[in-house]
């Protein structure tokens, strides 16, 4: 009896192992995409609760500043005026992010002040997803 494999058997288990890395990891790229858009779409609504939900709790007037590097939530106007909320934006994912480059204001309702309504696409590699805050401040998460 002899142990032990002959260099054949090793190389084809080898070439088994290199075929099947070789399905997986492109369909696993673009799962790892899907969850970071998914992900940098889902920061976006919660900092614009956040906003909203601050502006009614202070009873002052807030704004929500979108950008590519950062989210951040601010109290406008006061005393006590100032950054409440910031978190980095998508681009520190790797995430792409279009849509309008005006503040989203709350008046101290809560209710959307000026321009509130805009579409957002994050993107990543084939992955995309949108968010769409309508004029009266209601968000949708749109899957592309």
């Amino acid at each position: 009896m002899r142990s032990g494999v002959s260099l054949p058997e090793l190389i084809v288990v080898l070439a088994i192992v290199g075929l099947l890395t070789a399905i997986a990891v492109p369909s696993s790229r673009n799962l790892l995409a899907g969850i970071e858009t998914e992900r940098a779409a889902y920061h976006l609504i919660s900092a614009h609760r956040i906003a909203r939900f601050t502006a009614i709790m202070r009873g002052r007037s807030t704004r929500l500043d979108i950008a590519p590097e950062s989210l951040v939530v601010r109290v406008v106007g006061g005393a006590g005026a100032g950054v409440v909320w910031r978190t980095p934006g998508p681009a520190a994912e790797g995430v792409a992010l279009e849509g309008p480059t005006y503040p989203l204001t709350f008046t101290p309702f809560g209710l959307p002040h000026g321009l509130g309504n805009g579409t957002y696409t994050f993107s990543r590699g084939s992955a995309r997803r949108s968010v769409v805050i309508s004029r009266l401040g209601r968000l949708r998460l749109v899957r592309d």
